[in-house]
């Protein structure tokens, strides 16, 4: 285990003092463990889960990366700028050699980062990607990205673990993934010739597990392990059960999707957007989440949050001047109306995380279901699914990102092709204004189509043993592994 990870511990004030508890021993075996997929986060195929994001972050790179704190820090660039009109971000490379002592150019990044780029065609991803208009090599450490259309928080996409690239096994930014003599993961130090430029000089294997959700925050409590990352709403009731025997909880403040997509029907009872409302209406979400016990978590009646530099939509929640009793009995009626023209009262499924957060979830939905009228059962058949749970942490603050997220060619819940076209329209556009019209207008096609029923902010948390250097709550909620094998500084 890394020394340098744990400093001495002492009690902190968390956002659930019911869980803390101080304790005299730092030692544990595992430095880090992460909540996910063990054998998809080791493969290179399938998807990019949180466990394998982390991994690849830690041993490739992207033209920039996040530090601990969620921040832009340099990565294959050393230093870049953004044209004032947002359009060209120009990248200067750091001088890089790969394993055959070649020196890598602007154009093999360009090329990696194109092909990294064509790899998730079909995706949300891939749509948020359609900002690029063009990736040149200008110089042989000169890169430039132009964009169809101004992006804020472009760098942040240009950090996620699908740009990251493999420059070669003498990177010395990286670390190197093996494992150790039981077959469990860990971070290495990369090799590098005596004298080189290491800024790894000084770090420790970092030893992992990856384990799901109750059995990841099992091991930490244990106190087998210094800290706990990729905690989500299926993880957090295990801690509050259990107890939090040496550590504290920390939520990330992020934004995102977190409720549930309402499939795409020709027919019954989905088929109408003014039924698929009904249900949106009659969820009470305040007590959705109260079994959590999570304190300053908003809910959210909204698709979009307020406030996104993209976004024309209203800042008021939806059915702000009715009661929930109110909303409820509107609900109620609509399904009655529909149960008396079809001899049946409305029977859905629901897809929800195996674990205990999904029990607590679907207690809750069932019951408000049930107070409408409409019969609510659980399944694990995600595909064929009437409702399931969206849950994705937005990696930057646009609207462009959650409509791309309920485009007709990514999501099979309901949804507008008009206003995937119009999004598609806007990317393109020039004009300022005329940009913010078209998107206004897909936002409001979206939120009529009543496809996506918001709870509010997903929930992200990682439990930490004492004050552990290179770990931060951010807005992103990233956590990078390498800074924890660094030592203090």
């Amino acid at each position: 285990m890394s020394r340098h990870l744990l400093r001495p511990l002492y009690c902190l004030t968390l956002l659930l003092p019911c869980l803390s508890a101080c304790s005299q021993d730092n030692a544990a075996p595992v430095d880090v463990v992460l909540v996910g997929d063990r054998a998809a986060a080791l493969s290179e195929d399938g998807d990019m889960d949180p466990a394998r994001a982390a991994l690849t972050s830690a041993t490739q790179e992207g033209l920039v990366d996040f530090d601990a704190e969620g921040r832009i820090t340099p990565g294959l660039a050393e230093s870049w700028i953004v044209t004032d009109d947002g359009l060209s971000y120009i990248f200067r490379l750091r001088t890089m050699r790969d394993g055959e002592d070649e020196p890598i150019t602007a154009d093999d990044i360009r090329s990696l980062l194109s092909a990294a780029i064509d790899r998730q065609q079909d995706t949300a991803l891939g749509l948020d990607f359609q900002a690029i208009e063009a990736i040149y090599a200008r110089t042989s450490r000169v890169i430039e990205i132009r964009l169809k259309s101004p992006m804020p928080e472009f760098l942040n996409l240009l950090a996620g673990p699908e740009l990251a690239v493999q420059t070669g096994r003498g990177n010395p930014q990286v670390m190197v993934l093996d494992t150790d003599g039981t077959g469990e993961p860990r971070l290495l130090p990369p090799a590098l010739p005596e004298g080189a430029d290491n800024p790894f000089s000084d770090a420790e294997p970092l030893e992992m597990r990856i384990l799901p959700s109750k059995e990841a925050v099992d091991f930490f409590q244990s106190g087998k392990a210094a800290v706990l990352l990729n905690g989500n709403v299926d993880g957090l009731p295990f801690v509050r059960m259990g107890g939090l025997l040496r550590g504290s909880i920390r939520l990330d403040p992020v934004s995102g999707l977190f409720g549930l997509a309402v499939a795409r029907r020709d027919e019954g009872f989905l088929s109408d957007p003014v039924n698929r409302e009904a249900l949106s209406m009659a969820i009470d979400r305040d007590a959705l989440i109260e079994p959590f016990n999570i304190g300053g978590w908003v809910p959210t009646t909204r698709i979009f949050p307020a406030g996104l530099p993209d976004s024309a939509g209203p800042p008021q929640e939806r059915w702000q001047a009715i009661t929930m009793e109110d909303r409820q009995a509107i609900a109620r009626r609509r399904v009655q109306s529909w149960t008396g023209a079809n001899d049946a009262a409305p029977q859905l499924t629901v897809a929800l995380p195996p674990g205990r957060g999904g029990d607590l979830l679907f207690n809750r939905l069932r019951r408000d279901m049930a107070a409408i009228g409409v019969g609510l059962q659980r399944t694990v058949d995600r595909d064929e699914a009437d409702l399931w749970l969206v849950d994705e942490v937005a990696r930057y603050r646009m609207a462009r990102w959650y409509l791309n997220r309920m485009n007709c060619g990514i999501s099979q819940a309901a949804c507008s092709p008009e206003a995937d076209a119009l999004v598609q329209e806007a990317v393109g556009e020039a004009d300022d204004m005329r940009r913010a019209v078209l998107m206004a207008e897909a936002e409001a096609l979206i939120a009529a189509e009543n496809g996506f029923i918001p709870f509010g902010a997903p929930i992200r948390f990682s439990l930490v043993r004492g004050s552990v250097d290179g770990f931060a709550v951010n807005p992103l909620g990233v956590h990078p592994l390498s800074p924890l094998a660094l030592p203090p500084t």
